[in-house]
């Protein structure tokens, strides 16, 4: 009998620790649907300060392809004072078609975060932000 009741702590523990970390990675994820694409932007790991930003960018669709689309033309972070930030490097760049994803690295931001998917499936632009703490 302990041994199952050891074993059921064990099991409600991991589960306990599977759904924080689930939460955590909600908290970096940002979803948007408008159009026939789905955009899904993850922060790969929440910024610092002096460090680069990096966020994963998921394009997904059943209805049109996505194999014209530049990572590097589309997705930017937009600036505290307006200006699209490019990518410096767009990293694990994977899929074809339907289903495209890559990483992208940019300059460290201060402030709150505002990354921008720009023409993407007819719609003109997406906008993700996280609001996060000040002195990252």
């Amino acid at each position: 009998m302990r041994v199952y009741l050891r074993a059921a702590i064990v099991v409600a523990a991991l589960a306990m620790a599977l759904v924080a970390v689930s939460e955590a990675q909600e908290g970096l994820t940002r979803r948007d649907q408008q159009g026939p694409v789905t955009v899904v932007v993850t922060l790969v790991a929440p910024p610092s300060a002096d460090t680069p930003v990096r966020v994963k960018v998921v394009l997904d669709t059943h209805s049109v392809g996505l194999d014209g689309i530049a990572f590097d033309q589309a997705v930017a972070v937009r600036a505290a004072d307006g200006r699209d930030v490019a990518p410096t490097a767009v990293e694990e760049a994977s899929g074809g078609g339907h289903h495209r994803q890559a990483v992208l690295v940019f300059p460290a931001q201060a402030g709150p975060l505002r990354v921008v998917v720009k023409n993407v499936g007819g719609v003109a632009e997406r906008s993700f932000v996280w609001n996060l703490p000040a002195g990252r």
